[in-house]
């Protein structure tokens, strides 16, 4: 049924042109690619950011900010196509190995004394379509455009997982979902976690969390993963 309903969605966004062609004020490119607009493409990037289908009975979600450049979802597409089977699929998953992946493993290991990790947790993002160029640079964005663009989407992932706890990490999705779901937030991140470490709404809890590679203490970070398991 999961399957179905995640199907249905991925049609629905392959037909949506809001980011395609954004431009800052200033006249800078910002435009996003839809992913989901190729055949099966979207299904067939073997990342632990998109393995979607594989979590979808998750009770954990994360949800980051963006996938990043669509440059390093074809070079993951183009190594799975040339041997498409499980085992393949598996071992890309495996062979990732940024810095991202690592202390998020890390936080989810340490927090549940080796009860979960990375694996366990459905991941998603804010923002559904993919950068152009090759990095991550801020500018070649439009966070808050397209974060708002990408709001009923994400709406839909949790309405298909129905996760009991959502961490987000950085400040872009949490924005979204104060904005979806009618809650407040503070003006920054840090003023958030320190007055709302957790926030309560009807169906699940939201964990708010600094992106894994933020200048924040691991001790600092582990204080809010370990809130995650009370709930689990």
């Amino acid at each position: 049924m999961k399957n179905t309903l995640f199907d249905e969605l991925i049609n629905e966004m392959s037909k949506c042109s809001k980011c395609i062609s954004l431009k800052k004020k200033d006249g800078k490119d910002c435009s996003l690619i839809n992913i989901y607009q190729v055949d099966e493409f979207c299904k067939n990037i073997p990342s632990v950011w998109t393995d979607w289908y594989n979590r979808l009975d998750s009770k954990i979600m994360i949800i980051g900010q963006d996938w990043g450049p669509y440059n390093d979802m074809k070079r993951l597409n183009d190594h799975y196509r040339k041997k498409p089977n499980k085992e393949n699929w598996n071992y890309l998953i495996e062979q990732e190995k940024s810095t991202t992946k690592r202390l998020l493993d890390y936080f989810v290991r340490e927090s549940s004394k080796n009860k979960y990790n990375l694996d366990d947790i459905f991941i998603t993002n804010a923002i559904m379509c993919a950068r152009k160029g090759n990095n991550y640079r801020g500018d070649n964005i439009g966070l808050k455009k397209s974060t708002n663009n990408c709001s009923k989407y994400l709406l839909k992932q949790i309405d298909i997982i129905k996760p009991k706890v959502i961490l987000t990490l950085g400040y872009y999705p949490l924005l979204s979902l104060s904005k979806t779901y009618k809650f407040n937030i503070e003006k920054t991140l840090k003023d958030t976690i320190n007055n709302n470490p957790e926030i309560i709404l009807d169906d699940f809890i939201i964990i708010p969390l600094y992106h894994p590679v933020a200048q924040i203490k691991k001790s600092e970070q582990l204080k809010q993963y370990q809130r995650i398991w009370k709930y689990i």
